[in-house]
């Protein structure tokens, strides 16, 4: 079977402007659930409003035209209404105040809408709403009122068939006479942008994140790229200037080494450094951060982390300020970091590993392992002629209780420091470590400082870069000869086992005792040392170790009670009885000088050669 139809046709019921269309409320239930999917229930709420308020504008007009007076056109907006077949009756009722002269001073109407579609179609697909749901509803009254009024009136829904109640009431008003907080959520609901203008927006904004990741992996690359090919921190960031035009200033993690690109005037640079330097006094380092300077610029400042240490500062500098500063510009910052940490990681690298080759030529040295011929010329790589007169300093820190990572971190730290304080000082040295001590070898030119002269000013720095420790140096006698440096190494480790009061203590200091020590007769000292100490000079037994240790506090002393008291944490009566135990066992008066002074002698002699440990 074959059927073909052709036909036309046209009606003549439906006008061309203003012609209805028929349709089930089902047809809008789908049409609103598609929009609920598509755009959100935030976006559906103003759709539907102003498709309601569209629908109601022109209702409203069309009846205007037909020249009703307001109060027949109050009536006939919820017959409308009802005609439209959103809703299937309706109560109502409206109260308007005028003034003689005609301004409208109030407008209130309220009512009930009866079998909402829009309530119906919700329930049915949606279930029970936390709010109420008849927006195109409240759009319609709204635009219908508004248009036969000329002024500004909102329909507001408050309570719902939709969200669980028993009807859907609703309160019309003119928009000044709600309250504030009544219509908050409504405006900004109902005060959406266009769907449209927000997608160009976010057109845009995509657009300009699209730019601004070109510019970052431009910029990124071009750093990298420099990296690579060996650049140094002070043409980075001149480069880095040239490609932002932003002033920028790097410095070290002391807030002392500036480099600043030529766009950096002298003034900016002095603040830069004043306030890097106020930071790391607070020890506070900072990953980022923005600091407003007293002449209006802005400093964008992040810190520069090698190996999980503060290496340095780099900054941005804002001439008028956060105005001129761009979004991207921390981004831009971080990518500078990252480049500023690579070529620092590189020199500390290559610097360490020249030092630690001097570290490793100095053992060799202390060992006697070289000849004299290669530790000149070995020395001549070094930076150091050792053919000069030299000093050997030990160095020795309080430690803690401390795992061996931890000592072995610390141990880092501090030959860190030292080799960055005398590469400031533009004095050559050896370092390296021995016996968990830090030994270090200084050349005496003509015109140079002495051991004694540099290392105040360096435990100075110790101290403040880390205050918990407790520096001590011994300082060798001058050596001509540098194959004798393993003996200058033994008189400084001498003069630093006898530091006790003093924090720096050379060798020569110690007088005919040094000289004693350094030529000993160590069968015919030791003879001596027994025959003084008698039963006390048992150094396996804790006991004797702990009065010889009273008697050296003693003698240190100079025989004060109350100072030995205080240094040891005895009672008078706990020490008093050590000091007579100890004259009972060596037979002698602890207060005839002469006693004291060869007791003092023999005591230092046993710290000297290492079999007293003295706290």
């Amino acid at each position: 079977m074959r059927i073909h139809i052709s036909e036309e046709g046209l009606s003549n019921e439906a006008e061309r402007e203003h012609r209805r269309i028929q349709t089930s409320s089902s047809a809008f239930g789908i049409l609103r659930e598609q929009l609920l999917e598509n755009i959100g229930i935030d976006r559906i709420r103003g759709f539907l409003f102003h498709f309601g308020w569209e629908m109601g504008v022109n209702d409203a007009k069309e009846a205007m035209q037909s020249g009703m007076p307001l109060d027949e056109l109050i009536k006939y907006g919820p017959i409308l209404h009802a005609k439209s077949g959103q809703i299937r009756g309706f109560k109502h009722e409206c109260s308007v105040v005028r003034e003689e002269e005609g301004r409208l001073v109030s407008v209130l109407g309220q009512g009930v809408w009866l079998d909402s579609y829009e309530a119906a179609e919700h329930l049915k697909r949606h279930g029970v709403s936390t709010a109420p749901v008849c927006h195109t509803l409240i759009g319609y009254s709204s635009g219908f009122m508004t248009t036969i009024f000329g002024q500004p009136l909102l329909a507001r829904e408050i309570s719902c068939v939709g969200k669980g109640d028993a009807e859907c009431r609703w309160v019309i008003k003119l928009e000044r006479e709600w309250a504030e907080q009544e219509i908050r959520e409504e405006r900004l609901e109902y005060a959406h942008t266009p769907i449209v203008k927000e997608l160009e927006y976010t057109y845009d904004q995509l657009l300009e994140q699209k730019n601004i990741v070109t510019r970052m992996a431009d910029f990124h690359h071009k750093l990298t790229e420099a990296v690579i090919g060996g650049i140094d921190l002070a043409a980075m960031v001149e480069r880095v200037y040239r490609m932002l035009g932003i002033p920028v200033a790097m410095t070290d993690g002391f807030g002392k080494r500036i480099v600043a690109s030529s766009g950096l005037p002298d003034e900016a640079v002095a603040e830069l450094e004043k306030q890097l330097r106020q930071a790391v006094k607070e020890h506070s380092p900072f990953g980022r951060k923005a600091i407003r300077t007293t002449d209006g610029k802005e400093l964008l400042i992040a810190s520069i982390p090698v190996q999980k240490e503060i290496m340095g500062y780099c900054a941005f500098l804002y001439e008028d300020g956060i105005r001129s500063k761009r979004s991207e510009d921390d981004l831009l910052l971080d990518r500078f970091v990252s480049a500023a940490s690579l070529i620092l990681l590189n020199e500390k690298t290559r610097f360490d590993s020249f030092e630690r080759m001097k570290g490793n030529f100095l053992d060799q040295l202390l060992d006697g392992k070289l000849p004299e011929s290669e530790i000149v010329q070995r020395g001549a790589y070094a930076g150091l002629d050792l053919r000069l007169p030299y000093e050997i300093v030990v160095m020795d820190y309080a430690k803690a209780k401390l795992t061996l990572e931890e000592e072995f971190r610390q141990q880092e730290l501090l030959y860190e420091a030292a080799v960055r304080y005398f590469k400031s000082k533009h004095r050559s040295v050896l370092i390296g470590h021995r016996n968990g001590r830090m030994v270090l070898l200084f050349t005496l030119g003509a015109d140079q400082q002495s051991s004694a002269e540099l290392l105040k000013p360096f435990q100075q720095e110790l101290a403040r870069l880390y205050p918990q420790g407790d520096y001590r140096f011994g300082i060798s006698g001058v050596g001509d000869d540098i194959g004798s440096a393993s003996k200058r190494y033994e008189e400084a480790s001498v003069a630093l086992r006898l530091a006790r009061r003093k924090a720096i203590v050379p060798f020569r200091s110690l007088g005919i005792f040094g000289l004693l020590i350094d030529n000993r007769n160590e069968r015919e000292i030791g003879m001596i040392v027994k025959r003084e100490l008698g039963s006390l000079y048992n150094l396996q037994d804790p006991k004797s170790v702990e009065l010889l240790l009273t008697l050296h506090s003693y003698l240190l002393n100079g025989g004060k009670l109350e100072q030995t008291m205080s240094d040891l944490s005895l009672s008078m009566s706990g020490l008093r009885h050590r000091i007579a135990r100890i004259e009972e066992k060596l037979q002698k008066d602890l207060r005839n000088p002469t006693e004291m002074h060869q007791l003092w002698l023999i005591l230092n002699y046993l710290i000297a050669v290492g079999e007293l440990q003295v706290e």
